[in-house]
């Protein structure tokens, strides 16, 4: 209608400019504003209902990439077991064999331990890695910590100055980091320093029950850590000098990784062998982790499905779905409800017939 008005305007002579105004003030303005502000409402709701349906794709998505990164994780995991009791054979083996034949089995275990070794640095899941470096799962919305300490540190001896502490990492970023420690800090002070300092490099930092500094990590940068540690101070909290590298302890004692198993004498072979059994037991122990995470996903999308959401927006009454769904995220699509969402159902004993019977009124 306001077009109207304007097209008509436009054609009226220079002459006729009372009878324009005449027009334009006889024109429903308040009608064309009811219409803006019912065409303003429907816009509303079309885009609450979008944002909701935006919502449900999400949510569904999220729970197939979670789904199908456990399974990843899950693969990854059944070859290392695999893997680790092929060693664990060969290591029996290899303590009983004559001489003569020792080396065969020698260089069998180094190939399987490479071969574990590159298993838990490149398993991965849409290009990110799904173990970490002690064969645990490394799964999304889980951020377990690598908890460890600095051996040498003397935390609780008298302090008559201040001190400077440098730490520079042969890995990572910064590489380097400064703390300036007054000699009247109390122990809680001091870990405050030290967290401040070191959270660019993700690690937190605080007292344990001993009185000693604890640090932690997330577990994916561990290895950055590890890789080498250089530290020196001014001989109260940490010897003065050229820097000397760190050694590092785990809180985690059965913590163990692939590329630390030896087998060259017999006994580290025979630590190998506990060791490995410790590996599979943990591997064990992340299988069932990750078949109760695959569980809980399938119950998450099955109450998604329970609560009607996918009904509004998502199905019409004749079971087709709506064009809105067209409009989904990136990464996302209809072919999710063909494969992703009734595989996940699946896992939760909820067949196409159920979920039917569930999206009815």
């Amino acid at each position: 209608m306001v077009n109207q008005i304007t097209s008509s305007h436009s054609t009226l002579r220079s002459s006729d400019s009372t009878q324009t105004d005449r027009v334009a003030k006889q024109q429903p303005v308040a009608a064309v504003a009811k219409v803006v502000e019912k065409k303003s409402k429907q816009e509303q709701q079309h885009s609450a209902a979008n944002g909701k349906n935006r919502s449900l794709l999400v949510q569904t998505s999220q729970a197939h990439q979670q789904a199908a990164q456990a399974q990843s994780a899950q693969k990854a995991l059944q070859d290392a077991s695999d893997m680790l009791g092929q060693m664990r054979q060969l290591a029996r083996r290899s303590l009983n064999v004559q001489e003569g034949k020792k080396d065969q089995l020698q260089q069998s275990l180094h190939q399987l331990k490479n071969k574990l070794t590159k298993l838990t640095r490149e398993a991965r899941y849409e290009g990110e890695p799904v173990l970490h470096h002690d064969l645990s799962p490394r799964l999304s919305g889980e951020q377990p910590k690598e908890e460890f300490s600095f051996k040498g540190m003397r935390l609780n001896t008298m302090r008559k100055q201040d001190e400077i502490l440098r730490f520079q990492f042969d890995s990572g970023t910064p590489s380097s980091v400064r703390i300036r420690i007054d000699n009247d800090e109390n122990n809680h002070e001091i870990a405050e320093k030290f967290n401040q300092a070191l959270a660019p490099r993700s690690i937190q930092v605080d007292i344990d029950k001993y009185g000693d500094l604890a640090f932690s990590i997330p577990k994916a940068q561990w290895p950055e850590v590890k890789q080498g540690v250089w530290m020196s101070g001014g001989g109260q909290i940490l010897p003065s000098g050229n820097p000397i590298k760190a050694k590092l302890e785990q809180r985690d004692k059965t913590a163990i990784e692939p590329q630390d198993l030896e087998f060259g004498k017999p006994q580290s072979t025979r630590k190998a062998l506990a060791d490995i059994e410790r590996m599979m037991q943990k591997v064990q122990q992340s299988l069932a982790h990750i078949s109760k995470v695959q569980r809980q996903v399938s119950q998450d999308l099955e109450k998604l499905v329970a609560t009607n959401m996918m009904k509004s927006g998502v199905m019409n009454d004749d079971g087709v779905i709506e064009a809105s769904w067209l409009e989904a995220p990136n990464n996302v699509s209809l072919q999710l409800l063909d494969n992703a969402v009734p595989t996940l159902l699946a896992q939760a004993n909820a067949s196409r017939h159920n979920v039917v019977a569930l999206l009815e009124p």
